[in-house]
């Protein structure tokens, strides 16, 4: 999902099958997958690696546009980050230890954010 418009209409195909779950909107039916409650922060990366594994897909809408806040809402995640980022490179090291080869650091946006790419998992 996104509130920007001209992304969600023109970028991609409408709908993905290996794409990322952001944890602010989505729709759970059925699944036996739940959250790792062990994590803090990047839970929604780890419920959506269980899916895949479990399921060997999801269903990501890529035309849903919403308006909703995100990193700076009281409560949640926005709660249990701290300044330094420690915690997100703690939660970070576990997606990378879980899921190997799913995850990368961001290349623009610094060592607290990633980028998931089911399709680089490396199973042992």
């Amino acid at each position: 999902p996104t509130g920007n418009a001209a992304l969600g209409l023109l970028t991609g195909a409408p709908v993905s099958r290996d794409g990322f779950i952001l944890g602010d909107f989505f729709v759970h039916d059925g699944s036996p997958c739940r959250f790792d409650e062990s994590m803090t922060l990047k839970e929604d990366y780890d419920f959506t690696c269980s899916h895949l594994a479990r399921h060997g897909c999801v269903l990501r809408v890529n035309r849903l546009i919403l308006q909703a806040t995100h990193e700076s809402n009281p409560g949640g995640a926005v709660a249990e980050r701290d300044s330094k980022g420690m915690k997100e490179r703690q939660n970070i090291k576990i997606l990378m230890r879980k899921w190997p080869g799913v995850f990368k650091l961001h290349g623009t946006r610094g060592d607290t954010q990633v980028t998931m790419r089911w399709s680089r998992r490396q199973i042992e």
